[in-house]
């Protein structure tokens, strides 16, 4: 009960509260039609989040190590500032405020709260690590759920609607799209809404009195400093795992509808629908499935090889377009996976001394994966037509992934084999 109550609770409430960074989407059309700016200018607030929120783990990872109330407190009052900070952007039409807010503060804020909990319950739960520090990972992918239900409600059949009928949500009770400062008032609500389980978690998440410096087959093997770290090939092939997988991942994802909709694919819209309503169970299901596989395994390294190698194979498949829908779904899997079963892997070869700082610095691929990702894929696929008639901008993407893939299973393969222990 007490692992319950000062890991697992906690952790939970923190990640699945920051999650709600994914769902900017959500409001990214409100906001640029008030604030007379287009949805892709408004839409960088979100790129400028994921790679703060990459940096924001690679340099508060010390203080997660030293406090973590501290780190969590701190994680907190970012991204609360963030979502006030934004509704002020949005309040006085000020674009720079809405970087400042959702970009930078939320950013920071997220990537801090998002390593907390980590090594926290890796140390409550010894005998399975990669499942204990994949249950706040999983938490954090169902934020943006979470944040969609508050924002939109419940509902059957409307334009907004989720079920039959609507009750709940921010959307309908501050009528949003018609005062236009109902937006920014949903921002208000949100702050104080997540106040309450993030500001508890902080106070109820605690490491265990005794900490085992290391489990399983790991050992310390790194007296950390920054500079040593970046300079060890272990954690360089590490990082370069974390930087195409999610690249790749963040190449496909947010364009799967426009290529399922293209003349080569041809999905029926209610097809479209059910498969990017899938997608998201996929991310959330494949960050436990590899996570509780590569706990069986005898070297859990060996876990990267298979997640690559079913990415490869889908994508080359996907050469056929009517694949493209199942390929979005098991490419979300593995994107999810590589989440999930890296801290694990980094505390076999490292040993736990460290790991929030080295987790942390690993996750910096996030920040650089979140601006470069979409925009490479977005530019490969206008440089070759686009994806109507007479274009080639389809077998252009996919032929991009199929390489992009293949270079980083060699890449794992060659961490696979350097690798200390496990």
């Amino acid at each position: 009960m007490k692992r319950f109550i000062r890991a697992v609770l906690p952790a939970f409430l923190l990640a699945v509260s920051v999650g709600q960074i994914y769902a900017f989407t959500n409001f990214s059309s409100e906001i640029a039609a008030y604030i007379g700016r287009t949805q892709q200018q408004v839409q960088w607030a979100f790129s400028f989040g994921i790679f703060f929120l990459g940096m924001g783990a690679a340099f508060f990872g010390k203080i997660v190590e030293r406090n973590i109330r501290l780190s969590t407190i701190i994680g907190t009052s970012l991204f609360l500032s963030g979502l006030c900070v934004t509704a002020v952007g949005v309040t006085t039409k000020s674009l720079a405020l809405v970087y400042l807010g959702y970009g930078f503060l939320i950013g920071l804020g997220t990537g801090v709260i998002y390593i907390s909990p980590v090594k926290t319950m890796m140390l409550w739960f010894p005998e399975h690590k990669a499942i204990a520090a994949a249950l706040p990972i999983i938490s954090f992918g169902l934020g943006s759920t979470l944040s969609t239900i508050v924002y939109k409600g419940f509902g059957f059949g409307g334009p907004e609607s989720l079920l039959s009928f609507r009750f709940l949500g921010l959307y309908d009770f501050f009528r949003v799209g018609e005062g236009g400062l109902g937006i920014a008032k949903v921002f208000y609500a949100f702050a104080a809404f997540y106040a309450v389980p993030m500001v508890a978690a902080c106070f109820l998440l605690k490491k265990p009195k005794v900490e085992v410096q290391s489990f399983g087959h790991g050992i310390p093997a790194l007296e950390f400093s920054y500079r040593r770290l970046f300079g060890d090939s272990f954690f360089l092939r590490s990082w370069l795992f974390m930087f195409l997988n999610i690249s790749a991942g963040l190449c496909l994802i947010p364009l799967a509808k426009q290529m399922m909709r293209s003349p080569a694919v041809g999905y029926a819209d209610g097809l479209v629908t059910a498969v990017i309503a899938l997608s998201g169970l996929m991310n959330g299901g494949g960050r436990f499935l590899f996570a509780w596989w590569s706990d069986r395994l005898a070297r859990r390294i060996n876990i990267l090889l298979l997640i690559l190698s079913i990415s490869a194979g889908i994508m080359t498949l996907s050469f056929w377009p009517p694949v493209i829908g199942l390929a979005l779904l098991v490419i979300n899997a593995c994107y999810g996976a590589g989440f999930s079963v890296i801290p694990a892997i980094l505390a076999d070869n490292y040993g736990m001394t460290n790991i929030s700082k080295i987790h942390g610095a690993v996750l910096s691929a996030w920040g650089f994966a979140g601006i470069i990702g979409n925009q490479v894929a977005l530019a490969v696929s206008k440089a070759f037509g686009g994806y109507g008639e007479g274009g080639h901008g389809y077998p252009a993407v996919v032929t991009m992934l199929v390489i992009a893939y293949l270079v980083n299973l060699f890449n794992a393969w060659t961490l696979s084999r350097s690798t200390r222990r496990g």
